[in-house]
């Protein structure tokens, strides 16, 4: 830049235009260093713009400054030479705003009749001066923003020589408003400044050539030409003003990868309808190819082809870290920027501290896939259909087990290497829910579009989504453990993982939750055993569940076999028919036998088994076997009752074996089912297992023609079996030990019930042989001993001087060491809790006719249905109350449920001890509660507290003979029998013992806890009881 032919000295230039006046102070110019004096007379700039007595400019501050009052249009002549303007010339001044105007600007023209866009809008109260052509620097004065300082390169715009330096104050309403100041005048030829990016810590040192951008294909459409942008000395910063769309370009072309994060720092001065930043290929801004990062907007449907960051407000700083890499990848050339304002001299902003990098995310996201560890790379992408909110991103944690995510996200990740999905393939995961929004969710997918959420799992939601809902579903706050069998919804490579918190609201910003430990893992397959021609093989089943019974909607799909990890146990919990593929099929022929331990934890309906050609299960070819449940389902053509024993034992192991060819038999059988029916609301409770599943064909008996002998103290099924397994073992032609299956054979019987009831017969025969019978100890019929028992007969009704039961001690010594046989009455038919108890309200030896016997017990009630050869009608009941009976003095004994247990084989001994020995001939107890038996089986007596305890301690030896020719011979070698009073003389804690000794189920514990109710529950007990009849009790 430079005055033409002129000596850069301080000049005078006196101008004899008929329209000047002559000004005291020149104005003071400096240009390049150098100070030039405009001291002729100022002219009129813009034809008729200023009004009759229009100001001058006053120049005042030792010629430093140019003061403006009014409307005025005015102009000082440069030397004759003019100015040169080249394109590095900068134009740098201080601007005062004391009183708005429409508009003030500073022009440098070739002549004043100011037809070429050669001045800059200073300020602008109307923000449109009606020349289209003048320019805007993106800085700009305000009332609230008075002071400014311009550094405009003018070069930029326009270059050639200037004739004219000029002040315009526009003021059309009234022409004596309007005060402002340009001071401190400055030209000088300056570099433009290049705006510095960092990218990974290297500075990009971007020049400041600024193009505009193509919007859909039409040229600068959007771009104000007469706008520009401001990069700052340090480089830091670009400012932008007005309506802009505008471009620069890299050095050489910058590259972005997945990993890519760009950060900067907005300030938003004034808003305009919307401020952006972009990265593009070239200038063209298309729908296609969203680059443009949308900051601020008050008009968003003009920003479709935006893509949107989170709002700044006016007069805000904000900080922005977008993952840019998630949005897009490529190699860029342009940086630009966008401020778009319908007036188009208004909006200021400032973008700083622009720096692009490579994220060190840390670990990727790590999942268990089959026991080992899975690291997926920490790059991310979108899943679905554009509803993904980009800047929202999902963060692993350090350990890499956790994937967090706050707000919109639909976030994919990508596995190394397809996971195949089979029909055995489960997953598994930790979900936690912070905040709820749409819907929460995971997804198993072979792509990125999200295809009707056929692959994806919703753990939380407030409207409908997936196919696939959870349940429960996971509360805010609450953290859920999720166990899915994937491959019963589909099969297939799996490529990307994707993760889903669905915000549809004004604040994408909501919502919060983590999924962490993802482990997919293969169902265990189930481990059969297979003999035939006594060679045993395992066989393995593919854990692929099918729906059985499905033609009755019997199944709850959720609901799941568990095979152990082992593969020899299969657990079920809640309504589950479920059926597994037996490969190739079974043949059941005439010695096929099905063979399996059953544990029952959880009682609900009906559990059960089955072997089928079908998955129809049909009562036209019943195929099930029931082993447990509530419901009667004895009469239903559906299930085979006929050899299988029902179990209601829980947490005991009950051993089954079972001759399939005695209810069905042929080729092709193809499925091994499993059947745990819950009808109930609640379809999740029940819980069995069956371990030791095998299918044998049995040989003949390997010891039928064998000759063996053994003893024990007491003839049990379970010492007769560990003693048949020992002689299989010393045994050559037996293979294995398996006595289950070698007694279905030696007995020929088709199920474990009837083996058990064989050995019963086996052990049992040694004591029938010798035992006494019953009546024989009364020397009366058998009808003396039923009228006993219910309270009558002379014994009971006669004082003790008129009727002698010496005899009683008589048959005491006679039989001390002589298995003495229950009497067949009907008190003792049906003793199905193995307990047996006399109650008596009468002392027939006390001198008192009416003495009471000792007591140490309170009656509640009676029910006369439970008793009703006792008590002489078919139904009714008594109500004693809580003691208010009188004295009650009650005594029991009980035995174990094998028939071989010495109590069992002596519960006839007992009997004589407790109800004549014991209470009648020593103590004189006798006499029953009315509508009550005396003595009988603890189910058919009253209801009481309590009852004292006799236990029998025999030592005996048990000898088990055989021969092929005689078969079983038993002998029981009696040493002695002696009775004693229970530990703690109580019935209830006794039968407790006899359960801790596995010698009675719990399900009878149960049943006697509701006849010996315990110490001041009678109401308890009374009310539950007429409840069940349809009356309270207070």
């Amino acid at each position: 830049m430079k005055v033409n032919n002129v000596s850069l000295a301080v000049i005078a230039v006196a101008s004899k235009l008929s329209s000047s006046v002559a000004n005291s102070t020149p104005l003071l110019l400096s240009v390049d260093g150098v100070t030039l004096s405009l001291d002729d007379a100022q002219v009129q700039y813009h034809k008729n713009q200023n009004h009759n007595g229009a100001n001058e400019v006053a120049v005042s501050g030792n010629g430093l400054s140019a003061e403006m009052v009014g409307n005025l249009w005015r102009a000082f002549p440069l030397p004759e030479e003019g100015i040169e303007v080249d394109e590095n010339t900068v134009l740098e001044f201080k601007f005062d705003l004391e009183e708005e105007a429409d508009y003030q600007m500073i022009c440098l023209d070739e002549d004043t009749k100011a037809k070429s866009a050669r001045c800059f809008v200073l300020a602008s109260r109307t923000g449109e001066p009606f020349n289209k052509k003048y320019y805007y620097p993106p800085q700009y004065a305000t009332p609230e923003n008075n002071s400014v300082d311009f550094k405009i390169p003018i070069g930029r715009f326009y270059t050639g020589n200037m004739k004219y330096f000029a002040f315009v104050q526009e003021n059309d309403l009234d022409t004596s408003k309007g005060l402002s100041t340009i001071s401190n005048i400055r030209m000088f030829s300056e570099e433009p400044n290049n705006l510095v990016m960092t990218q990974n810590g290297e500075e990009i040192l971007i020049p400041d050539v600024q193009t505009y951008l193509y919007l859909n294909k039409a040229a600068g459409d959007k771009d104000s030409k007469q706008t520009f942008m401001h990069i700052t000395d340090d480089g830091k910063s670009i400012q932008l003003g007005g309506n802009s769309w505008k471009a620069l370009e890299f050095p050489s072309p910058i590259v972005i990868s997945p990993k890519t994060v760009l950060e900067f720092d907005f300030n938003l001065i004034e808003a305009t309808n919307g401020e952006a930043i972009c990265f593009e290929e070239d200038r063209q801004i298309t729908n296609d190819q969203k680059r443009c990062f949308f900051l601020h907007s008050t008009a968003t449907s003009n920003f479709d082809v935006l893509l949107g960051a989170e709002n700044a407000s006016e007069g805000e700083t904000k900080h922005y870290t977008i993952p840019i890499g998630l949005y897009y990848t490529g190699s860029f050339q342009y940086l630009a920027f966008i401020s778009f304002s319908s007036v188009k001299s208004r909006g200021k902003s400032t973008f700083s501290n622009l720096q692009l990098y490579d994220d060190d995310q840390g670990p990727g996201l790590k999942i268990i896939v089959d026991g080992e560890e899975v690291s997926i790379s920490e790059t991310e992408g979108s899943y679905g259909n554009n509803q993904d909110s980009i800047e929202n991103v999902l963060e692993i944690s350090g350990d890499g087990l956790a994937a967090h995510l706050e707000g919109n996200q639909w976030k994919s990740v990508a596995l190394p290497m397809p996971i195949e999905i089979n029909a055995a393939t489960e997953v598994e995961f930790d979900f936690f829910l912070g905040e709820r929004v749409d819907h929460h969710g995971i997804c198993f997918d072979d792509n990125l579009v999200e295809n009707d959420a056929k692959h994806c799992f919703v753990t939380a939601n407030t409207d409908n989504w997936s196919q696939h809902n959870l349940s429960p579903k996971t509360s805010t706050g609450e953290t859920r453990h999720y166990k899915i069998p994937i491959g019963t919804y589909f099969t297939g490579p799996m490529n990307f993982i994707a993760f889903v918190q669905d915000n549809d609201s004004g604040d994408q910003s909501e919502g919060v939750s983590t999924y962490s430990n993802i482990v997919f893992s293969e169902r265990p397959e189930l481990n059969l055993g297979i003999t035939q021609e006594s060679v045993r093989q395992g066989l393995s089943v593919f854990n692929q569940q099918l729906r059985y019974a499905d033609n009755q909607n019997q199944d709850t799909a959720s609901n799941l076999i568990e095979v152990s990890s082992d593969g020899k146990s299969a657990t079920l919990r809640g309504n589950l028919y479920k059926a597994l593929e037996i490969p190739g099929g079974l043949t059941i022929g005439d010695n096929s036998v099905l063979s399996f331990d059953f544990l029952l934890e959880e009682i609900t309906e009906i559990h059960g088994i089955c072997i089928d050609e079908n998955l129809q299960h049909t009562s036209d070819f019943p195929r099930c076997f029931p082993l447990a449940g509530t419901q009667d389902a004895s009469k239903e053509g559906d299930l085979l009752y006929r050899g299988t024993e029902q179990t209601y034992s829980i947490n005991e192991v009950q051993k089954y074996v079972i001759r399939l060819s005695e209810f069905f038999h042929g080729e092709d059988f193809k499925y091994l089912a499993f059947i745990q029916d819950n009808d109930s609301s609640d379809r999740t409770t029940g819980v069995s297992t069956y371990s030791n599943i095998e299918f044998t064909e049995i040989a003949q008996s390997c010891l039928k023609d064998e000759n063996f002998e053994f003893s024990f103290d007491e003839c049990t099924i379970e010492n007769f079996v560990e003693e048949v397994e020992d002689l299989m073992t010393a045994t050559s032609g037996c293979v294995g030990n398996n006595a289950w299956l070698e007694l279905l054979a030696f007995f020929n019987v088709n199920s474990k019930p009837q083996i058990e009831e064989r050995i019963g017969a086996v052990c049992t025969s040694g004591y029938k042989k010798d035992y006494v019978p019953f009546d024989s100890i009364a020397g009366k019929h058998v009808q003396f001993s039923n009228e006993f028992f219910d309270g009558g007969t002379a014994w009971n009704y006669e004082h003790a001087s008129n009727v002698d039961v010496n005899r009683i001690e008589i048959m005491n010594a006679k039989y001390s060491n002589k298995a003495i046989g229950m009497p067949d009455v009907h008190n003792f038919k049906q003793c199905e809790l193995g307990a047996a108890m006399c109650c008596y309200v009468a002392n027939r030896k006390s001198n008192d006719v009416d003495a009471d016997p000792e007591d140490n017990s309170d009656a509640c009630y009676m029910d006369f249905s439970e008793a009703q050869e006792s008590s002489h009608v078919r139904d009714g009941y008594s109500i004693y109350g809580n003691g208010v009976e009188g004295s009650l003095n009650c005594h029991g004994f009980a035995w174990g449920n094998d028939v071989g247990y010495a109590d069992n084989a002596f519960k006839g001994n007992s009997l004589f001890q407790v109800a004549m020995y014991d209470s009648l001939y020593q103590n004189g107890f006798s006499e029953e509660l009315p509508g009550a038996p005396m003595c009988g089986c603890v189910e058919q007596m009253p209801v009481v507290t309590k009852a004292s305890c006799t236990k029998v301690v025999v030592d005996q030896i048990v000898s088990v003979k055989y021969d092929a020719i005689t078969e079983f011979n038993v002998n029981v070698d009696i040493r002695s029998i002696i009775h004693r009073r229970c530990d703690n003389n109580d019935l209830s804690s006794h039968y407790e013992g006899l359960l801790r000794q596995g010698k009675v189920t719990q399900r009878a514990k149960d049943h006697l806890d509701t006849r010996l109710v315990g110490e001041g529950n009678c109401p308890d007990a009374i009310r539950t009881f007429l409840a069940g009849k349809g009356f309270s009790f207070s």
